[in-house]
């Protein structure tokens, strides 16, 4: 609706491809070979556009039957990870189009055996992205999504990017915990974070150098802004 399109967001282009492609780029140029996209009410549409797609990636979809939230989308994906086998889930939002390899590469680098790294960035005005609480360690506590922050959580200025790298096994034992017990009645992916501290898990955060990579596009605005970050990288 914010798009003022009946388009699906992530096949809206940016410098004449698709969000989605931009994103699908950026895996397997950082090394990340097995794809689960997960759709919803425009799956036809997504399913032919990626049965077009020249991607040398194994690329799967699976179905969120309602827009329950960010963690039940990902639960949409659970059965297909297990399939793979895999040891990690990296997890991306889609609508962010010039997200870099070498920033998914940066954070695959920073995890070891258990740890769970998220991307963050700092923003002068963050709007309704959800606020980044840090330990005295520097590591993540929490994600406070802006309708549940008190005003001292909404004046912080680091804020949640959407892409995270999780290990399968935590992923598994932490999503049945996550209740919609919230303002928006969601069940949010970000509960993760607190259920890693209570079980200390570390969370490292990964902050983004330039808000521009980051920045995701929910109205036509924002379409321009990505499009016109995306023509500075071949400048």
């Amino acid at each position: 609706k914010r798009m003022l399109s009946m388009q699906s967001k992530t096949l809206h282009k940016v410098s004449d491809r698709a969000i989605l492609d931009w994103q699908l780029d950026a895996c397997q140029l950082a090394g990340i070979e097995n794809i689960v996209v997960v759709v919803g009410a425009h799956s036809d549409e997504i399913r032919q556009h990626l049965s077009r797609d020249g991607h040398a990636l194994n690329i799967r979809i699976a179905v969120q039957e309602e827009p329950l939230g960010t963690a039940d989308a990902v639960n949409a994906a659970m059965n297909t990870i297990r399939e793979l086998k895999a040891r990690y889930a990296v997890i991306l939002l889609g609508d962010l189009p010039n997200l870099q390899a070498a920033t998914l590469k940066k954070m695959m680098l920073k995890r070891a055996q258990k740890d769970i790294v998220l991307l963050t960035v700092r923003l002068d005005e963050p709007a309704a992205y959800g606020r980044i609480v840090r330990n005295s360690d520097g590591t993540v506590a929490r994600i406070v999504e802006f309708k549940e922050g008190t005003p001292e959580e909404i004046a912080i200025k680091e804020v949640n990017v959407g892409v995270y790298s999780v290990p399968f096994a935590f992923l598994e034992a932490a999503l049945p915990q996550i209740n919609n017990d919230n303002a928006a009645g969601e069940y949010y992916f970000t509960d993760i974070i607190e259920i890693a501290n209570r079980e200390n898990i570390p969370v490292k955060p990964v902050l983004a150098e330039d808000p521009g990579e980051v920045m995701g596009v929910n109205t036509p605005e924002e379409l321009q802004t990505a499009e016109m970050w995306r023509r500075k990288l071949s400048l």
